[in-house]
């Protein structure tokens, strides 16, 4: 039955997607050169609104005041992608004032880091929500950094989405099994999709999983505290830390954090690859991204097998930094080699 749901979505999807191509209705026609690796090709940015629809018609006995802000998400992206809320620094106050309502209408707070230090700071409500907006903001537009080759940001949360599906039958974790199989088979759509080119997530899409994400992760951890803190922080390593490495890269470069550019690690390992295999460039798009998955497959099943074990998930959040910063400093150079010699 799931099979058969799964490819009913995929026709769906597949055909209203093309109707809105030839409407040009929600399309990347800019060709903006830090979004555009492969071509100025006409890409709708519907991924978000699939996910955000499906989103509700999974959980839609959810909390109403909930459902409302996650939308209010998904739309400061969508109004991102249509150009008509353009400013960066705007977009990041919408973004703090909607996790801060989200944190205090939910009455979430951060206990137990299992730092001794850190949780007597945290003992403060103030400094508890500014930790966790600060946690969650940068989880947020990671996603969106980390979104610039085809199925990066949704072969991400899917990896996510199977670590914790394992989990909940070895751990006997609180989730609904059943929504978390439909809501994978959704993703499995829009990755597909997403691989050929044929719809891109957009900052609807990013925005949304990213902030959806972060609370889903933080709420597992609330309701389970025999997992330690930081495999959820490994979970979402790759966009925190590419969001963080990014803003210390352009001010040590003496440029601004908000602009955009082409020197992400996802960027860089496509123009790497670029050079040295003679394929089609959309494949590269699509390899590029895949080989990140791939890595952070491995890692996540590892880090799957010590789920209460502090001391061994820092080891490996640690070896995915000193991993990121030697490829990082590889490709980087490779790419400016080459430009100077050309």
């Amino acid at each position: 039955m799931s099979f058969i749901y799964f490819i009913i979505f995929l026709l769906i999807v597949f055909f209203l997607n093309s109707f809105l191509k030839r409407k040009k209705i929600l399309i990347n026609s800019t060709g903006e050169s830090h979004q555009t690796l492969t071509s100025k090709e006409i890409v709708p940015l519907t991924g978000g609104i699939y996910l955000i629809i499906s989103f509700f018609v999974l959980f839609h006995n959810s909390n109403i005041v909930n459902l409302i802000i996650i939308l209010f998400f998904f739309l400061v992206g969508l109004f991102s992608d249509i150009k008509i809320l353009k400013s960066p620094i705007l977009r990041l106050i919408l973004q703090i004032f909607c996790t801060f309502l989200f944190l205090y209408y939910n009455e979430i707070r951060l206990e137990n880091t299992r730092i001794l230090f850190l949780d007597n700071i945290l003992n403060y409500q103030i400094i508890n929500y500014f930790f966790l907006i600060f946690c969650i903001i940068i989880i947020i537009n990671g996603s969106n950094f980390i979104d610039g080759v085809n199925c990066n940001v949704i072969g991400y949360y899917i990896l996510i989405t199977l670590i914790i599906f394992k989990l909940s039958f070895i751990n006997n974790l609180n989730i609904d099994i059943e929504q978390l199989k439909f809501w994978l088979l959704i993703l499995l759509v829009i990755y597909i999709l997403n691989l050929f080119s044929k719809l891109f997530l957009g900052d609807n899409g990013a925005y949304f999983l990213g902030f959806f994400y972060s609370y889903f992760l933080i709420n597992i951890y609330i309701q389970n505290q025999n997992i330690s803190p930081y495999f959820i922080i490994l979970l979402l390593w790759y966009p925190g830390f590419e969001n963080f490495f990014s803003l210390l890269r352009k001010l040590s470069f003496k440029k601004s954090p908000i602009k955009p550019d082409q020197n992400h690690l996802h960027q860089l390992i496509f123009f790497y690859l670029k050079k040295k295999i003679n394929l089609d460039i959309k494949i590269i798009n699509s390899l590029s991204g895949n080989l990140i998955i791939f890595y952070n497959l491995i890692i996540f099943y590892i880090a799957s097998l010590k789920i209460e074990n502090t001391q061994f998930q820092l080891m490996l959040i640690f070896t995915n930094i000193i991993i990121y910063c030697f490829i990082y400093l590889r490709v980087f150079r490779f790419k400016n080699n080459n430009l100077l010699s050309n």
